[in-house]
């Protein structure tokens, strides 16, 4: 697999941290994640199954076209 092929996942690069500031950035880390969950869940639950659903109509050759997606929401 060509380096340009692979694909990107954040990353994020941190300098060695004590093992009390590494719980303190898992700490922040997990309160974020749990932040977005609250504010988004619903919706990037709902965008998750429209994925699934797709991609098992692309394994049996089917095109799945939603039309209930408004083309005008901004990410």
């Amino acid at each position: 697999m060509s380096p340009m092929s692979r694909r990107r996942h954040a990353q994020l690069h941190l300098p060695p941290l004590a093992p009390q500031q590494a719980l303190t950035v898992v700490a922040i880390l997990e309160r974020a994640i749990d932040a977005i969950i609250r504010a988004h869940g619903d919706d990037m639950q709902h965008y998750t199954d429209m994925q699934q659903q797709e991609a098992r109509a692309r394994r049996h050759g089917i095109s799945i076209y939603n039309f209930l997606v408004d083309p005008d929401v901004d990410f």
